[in-house]
């Protein structure tokens, strides 16, 4: 800031002269403090001097007209000579302080709203992928990316014989799971029944004392098998030995030999050593095959094979029976089998018909041809609404304390005007692709139209804060330097006094005042950066 030069103030010069004829008063300016010097002039001169004590009176003398002429010259040389040197003193004082005209204007009240301005892109807010609820062959699709739908037109079908292939399908299986798990069940109540109440521990320890059993019965059987067999060998043997002569006894009695009667038995048959023989081996070889004894015995053997093939078989039913868990898993594989039938069969349904559009919209992607037989789960079209749609932004590191959802936004697009609001603001920065970082914001579109077309630009301005009937001056007014914001005001001196204030809203061309300013105060509107504190200004109220 420039110092202001001080300023001597010229003393007030008053000089009274008195003619006798007619009067004439001249004013002339002095400078800023706007002092007078009057001169009064009259045909006839009588002079007055006032002194600082007593006045002395002369004697009027009358003159003749040169002398007056003469007096009037001398006069009007004093007044040039007074008005040069006033006129000196100005010059000098304007050269040390110089007055710089500025215009001024009276700080009033008024509206304050800020408006932030971008561009962005419109989106569709509303996305719909289509995926295969069934594999099937498609019999019917007529779209292309690009075209426009409306909400419940059909976007393609399956065909209808493979659909009613799917239903018989899935009823067959539904019966045959059934089926088996009923049959499951029978098994192991049969299972239950030949266990009857043994466990299989217990069936186990059965067998082994049956095996155990059956053993010492064969062992008897075996023993006694083979002493008759030994009888059996030495009867044998003795017939053989019989004929000491080697004649038969028939032989014998043909040639009327006695031998024969010398071998007769003692009983009273009196039957033949031979015969006697023939008998033996013959009782031995029945008892081998008919021993009450032996044939009891392998009766036992008999019984005893039958329980353990029974307990055998009980055995296995007891470990094929199914635990709590078993029958836990096997009502959860039926389950499953008729939730995948029923999803079936429901899926079937829900195409039968053909798949309906569930928005209005634009097909973004397609995914697949008319009579191409599509995967369960394979992603076939996507579509984007038209009917909610929103403008993506990304908003300034500056602009991000102004900006809240919920704000009220004006919209342009392809010359139309539409109104919205703002949405959503991202709680991460990301940087564009200048490398700055930006907060991506979105702008939801009300009632949009067929005007509005995906991907293309829109302008909008989002209004942020407002304030009404404040105190409000123009932004240029206001500078500010190290020690805050202020504005020039013109003192009691005509110099230049900063008041410093205090700004609220702002906007490109007004600014809030908060504190520094009342209403009526005059502040310069001259352009601050030409001006600095103490300066000598000649004020002009601006139009």
């Amino acid at each position: 800031m420039k110092e202001k030069s001080s300023n001597t103030e010229p003393n007030k010069t008053e000089t009274n002269t008195t003619e006798s004829s007619t009067t004439e008063t001249k004013s002339v300016p002095a400078a800023a403090d706007k002092k007078e010097v009057s001169v009064k002039e009259s045909g006839t001169v009588a002079e007055t001097t006032k002194t600082k004590g007593k006045k002395a009176k002369k004697e009027k003398i009358p003159l003749t007209p040169e002398k007056k002429r003469k007096r009037k010259r001398l006069i009007i040389f004093a007044v040039i000579a007074v008005i040069a040197v006033i006129a000196f003193v100005l010059y000098r004082k304007s050269k040390a302080n110089p007055v710089t005209p500025v215009t001024t204007t009276a700080v009033g009240k008024g509206d304050i709203e800020v408006i932030v301005s971008y561009s962005g892109t419109i989106s569709a807010s509303e996305i719909k992928s289509y995926y295969a609820d069934i594999t099937a062959p498609v019999s019917e699709m007529k779209l292309h990316v690009g075209d426009r739908v409306n909400k419940g037109d059909i976007l393609y079908k399956y065909n209808a014989d493979e659909l009613e292939l799917m239903k018989e399908k899935a009823s067959l299986n539904q019966e045959q799971a059934e089926g088996s798990y009923n049959g499951s069940l029978q098994k192991n109540y049969l299972a239950t029944i030949k266990a009857n109440g043994m466990s299989l521990k217990q069936i186990n320890d059965r067998i082994n004392e049956i095996t155990a059993q059956t053993d010492a019965l064969n062992e008897k059987i075996n023993e006694k098998t083979a002493r008759m067999q030994r009888t059996l060998t030495d009867l044998q043997k003795t017939t053989l030995d019989v004929d000491q002569n080697n004649v038969s006894d028939t032989t014998d009695a043909t040639q009327g030999n006695t031998a024969p009667v010398d071998r007769q038995t003692d009983d009273e048959k009196k039957k033949q050593m031979t015969l006697a023989l023939q008998e033996a081996i013959s009782e031995v070889q029945y008892a081998l095959s008919y021993d009450p004894e032996i044939l009891s015995w392998k009766k036992q053997i008999n019984d005893l094979a039958e329980e353990k093939n029974a307990l055998s078989e009980a055995a296995g039913a007891e470990q094929s029976r199914m635990t709590s868990g078993d029958k836990e898993a096997l009502e959860a594989q039926k389950s499953l089998t008729e939730l995948d039938n029923n999803g079936t069969l429901e899926s079937v349904s829900k195409v039968e018909g053909g798949v309906k559009s569930d928005l209005s919209g634009v097909v973004t992607e397609l995914g697949f041809e008319e009579g191409a037989t599509v995967s369960k789960g394979a992603k076939l079209l996507t579509i984007s609404g038209t009917d909610n749609v929103h403008i993506d932004i990304q908003i300034s590191k500056s602009d991000l304390d102004k900006v809240r959802e919920g704000q009220d936004v004006d919209i342009t697009i392809r010359g139309s005007q539409y109104t919205g609001k703002v949405s959503y603001i991202s709680g991460t920065a990301t940087k564009n692709a200048n490398g700055i970082p930006v907060v991506a914001a979105q702008i939801s579109v009300d009632n949009p139209d067929d005007s509005v077309i995906l991907g293309i630009e829109a302008s909008v301005k989002i209004h942020t804060d407002k304030a009404d009937d404040t105190l409000v001056v123009p932004y240029e007014y206001v500078s500010t330097d190290a020690d805050g914001d202020f504005v020039y005001m013109i003192g009691d001196d005509y110099s230049l006094v900063r008041r410093d204030v205090t700004i609220g809203l702002s906007t490109s061309t007004d600014a809030q005042i908060l504190e520094g300013l009342n209403v009526g105060d005059i502040i310069v509107t001259t352009n601050p950066d030409e001006l600095s504190e103490g300066m000598t200004v000649a004020a002009t109220p601006e139009e």
